[in-house]
């Protein structure tokens, strides 16, 4: 069986979701354009969406919907050349709308499992939990006689684990997306030890057809990218817990926030981002790879949060919930004091923990060097001025990134990556960094 067969017939679990959602999207806009190639003219095409309920499907064929329309309209020469057999087709407007219509019409929405059955391809995407994981995959694996070929979206469970428990014969990659996944450039891919060449080939196709990077990762738990971020993320909170000595809690909180995001130049602080993921997925991250690394990294400081009813995460809408920061119009104007449980603005605290770091150093945004084409030359320069301050944020940034070194050097150390190249492309297609941790900036 070649590939083209393969995504004739396609589930996605998980559909619903923030990551499926987005898997189900990028699958939709390779199937329909794969529709309109003349050869597949007589080729029927399916994609079984899978969910656990109608509500949550209907949200999702809502977000289909204006995501396919405004891919359409901004890729209309594109589809011109596409619809050119349909002559009676001429305005832009119509071909936009049979794109959409042909696009819907092969996804097919469904609340039980019996859906994928008969998919040659299966994209899951559910809950990062290893027992609901290997049932779905056994289940599929068992009542499919298509041999299908499953591609996981696990951030963290080792490959051949989910292999083994789902008795799926190898016919299973790792297939990593970034949040948002028809956004984020970046696919890790976590092939098995003596794995297909046939799936992994595959893997490498559909990431060409939809502009994707592929960094491969080693089958070890977490992989690179939470490999990276959950450590980080025990390290921010030491420093909270060692600033805590000389600030109140809402200060160190900000001033470590402060650091990882303005004194580093990255699109936001280590708690911000904890946040924007929750603080909750985070903590199961942490307990998931705890269940396969040797080194502990379950973290109680954010185990006592959830307890509290802190969980940070996104709204329907893509709005910031309250976690360690609360927002106004996108903007964090508050930063929760972790011990009164109590929020305090920012702007009556900001001024004390600017003068506890008292940089003089010129900071640049992440805003303004992301979009400058002399982005290495003003980071290099800034840098450098930072190596050569001696106040006490610039020493703590100093730390901060060499502390970010170490982390990203012992991933490769430990066999997560061939590659430190690799941990610098995850992290800054991944992530969004303007540079990789391993890096000599900082002396």
């Amino acid at each position: 069986m070649n590939n083209l067969d393969r995504y004739q017939n396609i589930t996605v679990l998980g559909a619903a979701g923030k990551m499926g959602s987005g898997i189900l999207l990028l699958n939709v806009l390779h199937s329909v354009r794969l529709m309109h190639q003349p050869q597949n003219a007589d080729k029927t095409f399916v994609i079984h969406a899978i969910d656990q309920s109608y509500e949550r499907l209907e949200g999702v064929m809502n977000y289909l919907k204006t995501q396919v329309l405004k891919w359409a309209e901004k890729n209309i020469v594109e589809l011109r050349k596409q619809f050119i057999r349909r002559s009676h087709l001429i305005d832009n407007k119509d071909i936009i709308e049979a794109f959409v219509n042909d696009a819907i019409s092969i996804v097919k929405p469904s609340v039980t499992i019996e859906s994928a059955y008969q998919s040659y391809l299966v994209f899951e995407a559910i809950i990062e939990d290893e027992a609901a994981k290997t049932d779905v995959l056994r289940k599929i694996k068992t009542n499919n006689p298509n041999h299908p070929f499953f591609l996981s979206n696990t951030s963290a469970i080792p490959i051949s684990i989910l292999d083994k428990k789902a008795g799926l014969e190898k016919h299973i990659i790792g297939c990593h997306f970034y949040n948002p996944p028809a956004v984020q450039k970046v696919i890790e891919v976590v092939e098995l030890k003596d794995g297909l060449p046939e799936l992994s080939q595959l893997v490498k196709d559909f990431a060409k057809h939809m502009g994707k990077l592929i960094v491969e990762a080693n089958d070890i738990a977490g992989f690179i990218g939470n490999g990276f971020f959950m450590r980080e993320i025990k390290y921010a909170v030491d420093l909270y817990e060692s600033l805590k000595k000389e600030l109140a809690p809402a200060e160190a909180l900000l001033a470590v926030d402060k650091i990882s995001h303005e004194l580093l130049v990255r699109p936001m602080g280590i708690f911000q981002l904890m946040g924007y993921v929750g603080i909750d997925v985070c903590s199961l991250i942490m307990r998931v790879m705890d269940n396969y690394l040797l080194e502990p990294l379950q973290c109680s400081f954010l185990d006592d949060l959830l307890n509290k009813g802190f969980r940070g995460g996104q709204n329907a809408d893509g709005t910031q919930k309250d976690g360690y920061f609360r927002y106004s119009k996108g903007k964090a104007v508050e930063v929760l004091d972790i011990d009164s449980q109590q929020y305090i603005s920012i702007d009556t605290i900001e001024a004390k923990v600017n003068d506890f770091l008292a940089v003089k150093t010129k900071t640049y945004s992440w805003n303004q060097l992301s979009r400058s084409k002399y982005k290495e030359k003003h980071l290099n320069e800034y840098f450098e001025s930072i190596n050569q301050e001696k106040s006490k944020g610039a020493s703590l940034a100093k730390d901060y990134m060499q502390s970010m070194k170490a982390i990203g050097q012992k991933l490769y150390e430990d066999g997560v990556t061939k590659s430190i190249d690799n941990v610098n492309a995850v992290m800054m297609n991944g992530f969004y960094y303007l540079y990789g941790p391993v890096n000599n900036f900082i002396k």
